[in-house]
């Protein structure tokens, strides 16, 4: 049996075969389905993504034998990785996908390939200082995450962060880190479930 991950022609774009680079898009992070598959699974999926890359059509051979020599692992390592990626459709049998992908396949046009190129030279400009009160790292980070946001850094956005992690007893630093690791673009009271009574020195919460 052949199998072909599920939307690869809506998702992969390529002139050739066996590209150098394969697109992996940053919402997967968020796909609670894939998050929730076994460990093996989310391994083993972007090497099956490698592999559709080498055809023409996003196909590639699915007997456990040739996964297990092209992958390099041992073949109950690949059943045990391939089965719930089936099961949740995350690759599908390549007779039944082949001629609606041949639809839904095309090529990026100019005006997307122009749209991308300025919404990656638009350049994330900072004009605010770092509050004495919040550690070097902490900052950088933030601004990262702000930047893979697309979300702006403001005196009122700080203004807005610093009071209501107040509300809480919760210093700014302890509440831009919570941010990061959270995944917040902006920060209420109300999130955190319980009051923050422990901190140490550095305003960081003691877990």
């Amino acid at each position: 049996m052949r199998l072909i991950p599920k939307n690869w022609r809506a998702f992969q774009h390529y002139g050739n075969r066996r590209p150098p680079w394969i697109k992996l898009h940053r919402e997967l992070l968020d796909d609670r389905e894939f998050m929730n598959l076994p460990m093996a699974s989310k391994a083993i999926a972007p090497l099956l993504w490698l592999l559709a890359s080498e055809s023409d059509d996003g196909s590639f051979d699915a007997a456990i034998e040739e996964l297990a020599f092209r992958l390099r692992l041992a073949s109950k390592e690949v059943e045990s990785g391939l089965k719930p990626l089936i099961d949740n459709g995350f690759f599908v049998d390549a007779s039944t996908m082949l001629a609606p992908c041949l639809q839904l396949a095309r090529p990026e046009t100019e005006k997307e390939v122009e749209k991308e190129t300025k919404k990656k030279s638009k350049k994330f400009v900072v004009s605010v200082s770092k509050p004495d009160d919040v550690n070097e790292t902490v900052w950088s980070d933030w601004l990262r995450h702000r930047e893979s946001k697309d979300a702006g850094v403001t005196e009122t956005v700080i203004k807005r962060i610093r009071n209501e992690s107040s509300k809480i007893g919760m210093t700014l630093d302890a509440a831009m880190e919570m941010m990061c690791v959270r995944n917040w673009i902006g920060f209420e009271a109300e999130w955190v479930k319980k009051p923050v009574a422990n901190v140490n020195a550095m305003g960081r919460k003691v877990l």
